[in-house]
């Protein structure tokens, strides 16, 4: 077992999850990914000297697992959101227990990659021979998107299962403007154009003194609509509908951060289509868009991949 090599395509959650118990277990594990950074859709953005979310806003530690690797990992740095949710009655949303990174979402990634080998900022366009990065591995597990999977494997016309969500950062001059001091964030299921509206400052440690950053995820319906408008436009929507209910003015406005999300998340279930020999797949499309799902997911199929060695 020791002898085999594996080539992990994405270092997301799923991907690191797959990598660690691969690695435990023995084999030779290499992580790469085209990102400078790791973490996936657990994203972290450092913008206008404030830690942004502007991915996963949090994460949940349902999964006893799950649970005692973060909090082995992460330490002191693994907090709690305090302030609650809403949604778009104003109707408190049942709590559960919600957490962030101290340093921001994406450093859970990069601490249980730790003591992992992997390489960012490697761009992949294609594999032959199972030749990933320059090397040769004996196995590959691609936890990227499934259409970016199928390319890579050479599946044509896959289907693309995914669900796109426009997203956009705004920062305000002064603390907890508007309605922001009583609330974390809205969550609208009714179909609304924001989906998603959250103020970042509840998060201690993610934003400076003296402002206010507000993280907005737009509904499918609006990022479909709208995916490949002008970012200028559709941003300028949402912040003038995030600020109308948040109250906030927009006189206090000073900056703006666009995002595109492609594979946001799950919008419906499909099966995988026969791999290749030496080809495996990982992520939330077997599971729920959760940042914990994924890493689960990435630890099932490297428990496949260990009891077929």
């Amino acid at each position: 077992m020791e002898n085999k090599s594996v080539a992990v395509i994405g270092a997301g959650m799923a991907g690191i999850g797959a990598a660690r118990l691969l690695a435990d277990a023995g084999f030779r594990v290499v992580v790469f990914d085209k990102s400078r950074g790791m973490g996936g859709r657990c994203a972290t953005k450092r913008w206008e000297g404030h830690s942004v979310d502007h991915g996963a806003q949090y994460f949940t530690m349902r999964d006893a697992d799950f649970s005692r690797e973060a909090r082995l990992a992460c330490g002191g740095d693994l907090l709690e959101i305090q302030s609650p949710i809403f949604d778009e009655a104003g109707r408190e949303l049942p709590g559960e227990e919600r957490f962030f990174h101290a340093k921001g979402n994406s450093r859970l990634a990069r601490a249980l990659a730790e003591g992992l080998d992997v390489r960012t900022g490697v761009t992949i366009e294609a594999v032959e021979d199972r030749r990933v990065g320059g090397e040769e591995f004996d196995l590959i597990l691609s936890t990227a998107p499934w259409p970016q999977t199928a390319k890579l494997v050479g599946i044509s016309g896959a289907e693309n299962p995914y669900a796109p969500c426009l997203a956009g950062l705004f920062l305000y001059e002064g603390e907890m403007v508007g309605a922001t001091a009583v609330r974390y964030a809205i969550s609208d299921r009714s179909g609304h154009a924001l989906a998603w509206s959250a103020c970042e400052n509840h998060k201690s440690g993610h934003v400076g003194e003296g402002f206010t950053v507000m993280v907005v995820h737009a509904s499918e319906e609006f990022s479909r609509t709208r995916l490949e408008d002008d970012p200028a436009s559709w941003v300028a929507d949402l912040r003038a509908l995030m600020e109308e209910r948040w109250e906030i003015p927009s006189s206090v406005f000073r900056a703006v951060h666009p995002h595109r999300w492609r594979y946001a998340r799950i919008s419906g279930k499909m099966g995988i289509p026969a791999l290749p020999e030496g080809w495996h797949f990982a992520g939330d499309l077997l599971g729920e868009s959760r940042v914990e799902s994924a890493w689960l997911a990435g630890r099932a199929a490297a428990a496949r991949i260990i009891s077929g060695a």
